[in-house]
């Protein structure tokens, strides 16, 4: 395996589980709601959707992708941290820093509102919720697996998954709903960055970051279900000697 390993695997997990991104950019919130009940109105609702058959479909993805990629993860770490850190990758874990992302979300939704934008307003209140619900996600299935970061077996700080790629890849997959892929392909590209870079920096496992990449990927997907044009739909195939899901890509 080379270095840029990581870029690669996590740039196809993205591609993989963001078929349903390719959509018509959705309709702005009504403008006569006042701005923080709007914001928790779309919070609720957003999580009472998150358990759900793309749920299952995006983190059963990532998580066999992490668990194929696993038994490499000494080996990538190895080779991606020789030399020491290298400043690309210090701005792009910056970039991913949870505490950005959701300065990011809210710097845009205050600014639709100030501005009276009601499209930005929509973008970010929608990345305001993709970034709540990835923070609670991630952290609960850190504190659920417990496993500790490269070179820090004592460590209380958990590794699986990634929250730096998980927060950049809900920003990511928000922005593929809102303004398609022509936003969409730089923003996932900026996800598998960060992601790489917390490889490099040695902060995190290579499953680690493929596995925060579908974790951000289903959270930005949920605060956007029903947004665009297009749909998943799932249904079992008859095939010789058995049975198949089939899953298709639908307008509506």
């Amino acid at each position: 395996m080379t270095q840029r390993t990581p870029v690669v695997a996590i740039l196809v997990l993205v591609f993989a589980t963001s078929t349903t991104a390719f959509a018509q950019a959705p309709e702005p919130p009504p403008p006569d709601r006042d701005p923080f009940l709007y914001l928790f109105h779309n919070l609720v609702r957003d999580a009472k959707r998150l358990p759900s058959v793309e749920t299952a479909i995006t983190l059963g993805v990532g998580g066999g992708l992490a668990l194929a990629v696993h038994p490499a993860d000494d080996t990538v770490t190895e080779r991606a941290t020789a030399g020491g850190p290298r400043q690309p990758y210090k701005l792009g874990s910056a970039i991913g820093d949870g505490w950005a992302q959701i300065g990011f979300a809210v710097g845009t939704y205050a600014t639709g509102r100030i501005a009276h934008q009601r499209t930005m307003a929509h973008f970010g209140a929608d990345l305001v919720s993709a970034q709540a619900i990835n923070a609670v996600v991630t952290q609960g299935v850190k504190f659920s697996v417990r496993r500790k970061r490269p070179g820090q077996p004592d460590g209380t700080s958990y590794s699986f998954p990634s929250g730096h790629t998980s927060s950049a890849f809900a920003t990511a997959a928000v922005t593929w709903r809102h303004f398609g892929w022509k936003a969409g392909v730089p923003a996932s590209a900026v996800g598998a960055w960060v992601g790489a870079g917390r490889v490099q920096l040695g902060k995190h496992f290579f499953s680690d970051v493929v596995m925060g990449a579908a974790v951000g990927t289903m959270s930005g997907r949920t605060v956007t279900i029903g947004h665009g044009a297009n749909k998943v739909t799932m249904a079992p195939t008859a095939v010789p000697g058995g049975a198949a899901l089939t899953f298709t890509l639908v307008e509506r």
